[in-house]
């Protein structure tokens, strides 16, 4: 991944996970590079989507991520929160995960939809 953003996470990833390596294979970044999710995200339904997008994110644009939000069928949910690609990991990692928890708890393990 290009950027500041990316060149700073992945630099500093050894702070808080020490045994992470910073490597990949040569066949992992040809098919990173073919990735394209959102192509299929209209299809998914009715599997719950929860999309966490990041207000300023260099990496993952942000107005994408909301265009491919409104062509997502519902059910689905929207987080937005402020800062670039890597803040839901790191920064705001307490509000997203319990943000995914409860979703995951919601939908699979009390099947509420």
């Amino acid at each position: 991944m290009g950027g500041s953003d990316a060149f700073a996470f992945f630099t500093q990833t050894q702070d808080f996970a020490p045994a992470w390596r910073n490597a990949l294979t040569l066949r992992s970044a040809e098919l990173a590079r073919e990735n394209e999710p959102a192509i299929h995200i209209a299809r998914i339904s009715p599997t719950p989507l929860l999309m966490i997008v990041a207000d300023h994110d260099l990496l993952t644009a942000t107005d994408l991520c909301l265009e491919a939000y409104q062509q997502a069928l519902p059910p689905k949910q929207l987080m937005l929160i402020a800062g670039g690609h890597f803040d839901p990991y790191v920064r705001h990692f307490a509000q997203t995960s319990t943000a995914a928890r409860d979703w995951f708890r919601a939908h699979l393990v009390d099947g509420r939809a």
